[in-house]
């Protein structure tokens, strides 16, 4: 079953269909949204993070801080990236 943003399906539709329909229309409607998505600024990425250790009585690694910084260098690349393509795709406005 695939996704149709133009005719969803209904609570009752949805319990109709079987296991593997229903997970094949969750993939499809998770990837249509992906498109409507950005990723988290770095700051929040982080603020997060820590914010989750705190809550379970954890400590972020240096580890993991790293790859927390890691993360937020390709978010930061990739929306400066989606500007620069935009800018050049409309000009400035």
């Amino acid at each position: 079953m695939i996704y149709d943003p133009n005719n969803e399906l209904t609570e009752e539709q949805l319990t109709q269909l079987s296991e593997d329909e229903f997970f094949e229309y969750l993939d499809t409607k998770a990837e249509y949204l992906k498109g409507y998505s950005r990723p988290l600024p770095g700051h929040l990425l982080k603020k997060y993070a820590y914010i989750d250790a705190a809550v379970r009585g954890d400590k972020v690694t240096d580890e993991q801080h790293e790859n927390l910084q890691k993360m937020a260098k390709e978010y930061k690349d990739e929306a400066v990236k989606r500007i620069v393509d935009k800018i050049n795709k409309d000009g400035f406005q």
